[in-house]
């Protein structure tokens, strides 16, 4: 991806540098002056012709929320589109080729907006005002298999996959205790049928989440973290111990081996060359070598010693169960705080909601979800080892998010500690739930036009979590590798049996 700043008589350098800068923030730093006045020798350098081209006319102010949605890469929202103010052109985004048939004939600035118009009026590309490409609302994108959509009220609906979690949902919302209610939106009302299936709506609540603020550099990391100290303090003191109860009977198993063998199998299922990734039984993820996942699932699943070190000791019925930062809407000046799509399990516990935030921050799933990265994968000529190369683009956000993991984790020790927990198994309590959870993403990450790959680093960075809780528990990773064909068996058997909380 490279950017192009058409640049007038009347800029400012400053001005140049600033969009610049503000590009390099979102991981663009090829940036290319243009004058229109002759197609930039830059472009024939270009090696991968499918590459996308920004361009972006500089008498124009781009907010961090429009740059965000310009350079993002999610086969879930349109990926080329042309931007405008009125009838003046003020960016797009499009296919090299595209760009370049475009500017074959020196056009000036009219001749471009003519063409650009002719592309949306042909449908060939997307169209945007500049307010609505600033609006937040621009990337709202979702992970699950419901349907979801902002209108009066935030409605959601689900027919054949997704109905169980919806179900779910709306029973959480039903029975939320009195004094957990003012942390999430009101339910609005909530129908089951067998022919229009599940639907819900809640009331609509006008804040951004802490996700957003991040990445659109609208929140200081102290002011975040500020937010979710007081998340943690709700969730594990009024949600947790409050209506702590005994674990149901195979916990670890329900909510985590079997959601993960399950989810393998499902990628496996929708894309082909899962089947060989998974097959492999050594990876190397940025040159590390490492067990594939199946036989260290397999072998910390068998150890009686293992599971019961890793459960904890209890859990409730109010855990929301899917905090990442995108279900935690702030208002900032007000210090107050919503949670949205809680998961609605019939039980759940704090490391599990500790683990969902480590995979937000810890390990960077909020720059994968917006493809801010370059990933490759190949396989050894003997087919022995999976590779996996992946690396974030921007380092920026990735400073941003490792400033907010470092004191998240001080906060999560203190406030867990000051309640008994011990410090040992705070930590390898949440590294096992972020694998679980980094393990079994790829499925709502597969798609063949996925570029760069989604699921691959999703899958390489839960076998990295893996990896790095045999350690805690002292365990050779090389035990794990002579349990490959066992686990294939297991994996077999397991992924072909419905999840508890599938559907």
């Amino acid at each position: 991806m490279l950017a192009l700043i058409y640049r007038t008589d009347s800029l400012a350098p400053v001005s140049l540098h600033e969009l610049s800068a503000v590009l390099a923030s979102y991981g663009l730093n090829n940036v290319i002056e243009w004058d229109q006045r002759s197609v930039p020798a830059q472009l024939s350098q270009v090696k991968d012709r499918s590459s996308d081209i920004i361009f972006v006319n500089a008498d124009y102010t781009l907010g961090t929320m429009a740059v965000r949605r310009l350079t993002l890469s999610s086969v879930r929202l349109p990926s080329t589109f042309a931007v405008w103010d009125g009838q003046k052109l003020v960016a797009a985004r499009v296919k090299l080729p595209t760009f370049e048939q475009l500017v074959s004939k020196n056009q000036g600035e009219k001749e471009l907006t003519t063409s650009f118009r002719e592309l949306v009026d042909s449908k060939r590309i997307e169209s945007y005002t500049l307010q609505q490409l600033s609006d937040i609302s621009s990337i709202r994108m979702g992970g699950s298999f419901a349907g979801s959509g902002i209108q009066r009220y935030y409605g959601k609906s689900a027919s054949g996959l997704g109905t169980k979690k919806l179900r779910d949902e709306i029973r959480m919302y039903q029975t939320l205790p009195e004094r957990l209610r003012s942390h999430y939106p009101k339910l609005l009302f909530a129908s089951d049928d067998e022919v229009s299936g599940v639907s819900m709506g809640t009331q609509y609540e006008d804040h951004p989440n802490i996700r957003d603020l991040l990445l659109n550099m609208d929140i200081a990391v102290p002011d975040a973290v500020r937010v979710l100290q007081q998340v943690l303090e709700f969730e594990f003191c009024e949600a947790y111990l409050a209506h702590k109860q005994p674990l149901p009977e195979n916990y670890l198993h329900d909510y985590h081996f079997h959601r993960v063998w399950r989810r393998i199998a499902v990628s496996k299922e929708l894309d082909p060359s899962f089947g060989s990734l998974v097959a492999a039984p050594w990876l190397q993820v940025n040159g590390e070598r490492l067990p594939n996942v199946p036989s260290m699932l397999l072998r910390l699943e068998q150890d009686h010693t293992v599971v019961k070190r890793l459960q904890p000791d209890g859990a409730s019925p109010f855990i929301h169960a899917d905090l990442h930062l995108e279900n935690i809407l702030c208002d900032v000046a007000n210090s107050r705080f919503w949670l949205i799509d809680p998961r609605g399990y019939p039980a759940c516990d704090i490391y599990y909601d500790l683990g969902k935030l480590a995979h937000s921050y810890h390990s960077y799933y909020d720059l994968l979800h917006e493809g801010r990265h370059v990933a490759d994968f190949s396989l050894s000529t003997d087919r022995q080892t999976a590779i996996i190369n992946y690396e974030f683009t921007s380092k920026k956000l990735v400073a941003r998010y490792s400033d907010l993991n470092v004191r998240m984790d001080k906060i999560i020790h203190d406030l867990l500690e000051r309640h008994g927990e011990s410090r040992d198994d705070i930590d390898l309590r949440i590294r096992f739930n972020e694998a679980m959870h980094f393990c079994s993403d790829m499925p709502f990450h597969i798609n063949p036009e996925a570029k760069p790959f989604v699921a691959q680093p999703i899958y390489a960075i839960g076998a990295k979590l893996l990896a790095e809780v045999l350690q805690i528990l002292g365990i050779g990773l090389d035990e794990c590798v002579r349990k490959h064909d066992e686990a294939m068996v297991r994996l077999a058997d397991m992924g072909h049996r419905p999840w508890l909380f599938e559907g």
